[in-house]
């Protein structure tokens, strides 16, 4: 099925990640957790036992994204005398409105601390490992 109402990413095929209403089961690198601030991270490190989340790791999207975008040719051009913010704040505003249209559910921290969750925050003043 092809619908695909967000022109950032046109090649996507519908559903592409489908609903989540199960705190225990967000998914790293696709859900978002707001903070009380209106900061957005996403799961790094999950631990689960008998499909409970029992520990999360959130990395800052902004973070995340800086660190999985590669620039090319067509971004280079695209975003030239652009501040590296704008691009990613477009990739980072792209992905709220791929999880609004997936119906994918926002949690906040405070969702995971009421679930019962361990959460811990990546720090950003260090590179990830590999």
């Amino acid at each position: 099925m092809q619908d695909n109402p967000n022109p950032k990413f046109p090649d996507v095929n519908r559903p592409r990640w489908g609903s989540n209403d199960d705190i225990n089961n967000i998914q790293g690198h696709i859900d978002f957790v707001r903070d009380e601030y209106g900061n957005y991270y996403t799961p790094f490190k999950l631990t689960t036992k008998s499909n409970k989340l029992l520990k999360v790791s959130l990395m800052h999207v902004l973070y995340d994204e800086a660190f999985a975008t590669i620039l090319d040719d067509e971004m280079l051009k695209e975003y030239r005398y652009s501040y590296l913010g704008d691009l990613l704040l477009e990739r980072m505003n792209g992905h709220i409105k791929e999880l609004e249209i997936e119906n994918r559910r926002i949690f906040t921290v405070q969702d995971l601390i009421d679930n019962g969750t361990e959460v811990s925050f990546l720090d950003i003043t260090q590179k990830l490992k590999k």
